[in-house]
């Protein structure tokens, strides 16, 4: 299993519906690829979780960077991991909207994770804790729900 985490910013002319649109598209493109993940939006930017099969996800990745929906593309980790963090979601997603604990909690998670100075880009605990987080705090998958 393979896992590669990239932050971009979103262009100004993305809208909430663009990112719905694009959700959409990208759900249906994953489960074909058996790729899952976990999609942050949070002030104008993205920070995404991908998983599979090293190959296919790559390949996501390069249609990722030249997609003119966003810029400044930038891997934050990838690695082999031993097991998928979001095996139920073909793309979890928040897009930090509102105002609860949830939310806040999220954003502060977000706000550390982007200031983080580590040189590596490989997954390591804190990276791994993070995630974990996330995926914790999002609930079921919208087709777990009853």
């Amino acid at each position: 299993m393979f896992c590669l985490v990239y932050r971009s910013t979103a262009q100004t002319t993305f809208k909430q519906v663009d990112v719905k649109e694009m959700l959409e598209k990208a759900r249906l493109s994953n489960a074909r690829n058996s790729i899952t993940g976990c999609l942050l939006y949070y002030e104008g930017e993205f920070i995404q979780y991908l998983e599979g099969n090293q190959i296919k996800v790559l390949n996501l990745f390069d249609k990722i960077k030249a997609d003119k929906r966003h810029k400044d593309v930038t891997i934050l980790a990838y690695g082999a991991t031993d097991s998928r963090e979001f095996k139920d979601w073909e793309m979890a997603y928040e897009d930090f909207f509102g105002d609860n604990d949830k939310i806040n909690y999220f954003r502060l998670l977000i706000e550390s994770y982007n200031e983080r100075e580590d040189s590596s880009i490989h997954p390591n605990p804190s990276f791994n804790a993070f995630w974990l987080a996330v995926r914790e705090n999002l609930g079921k998958p919208l087709e777990s729900q009853p």
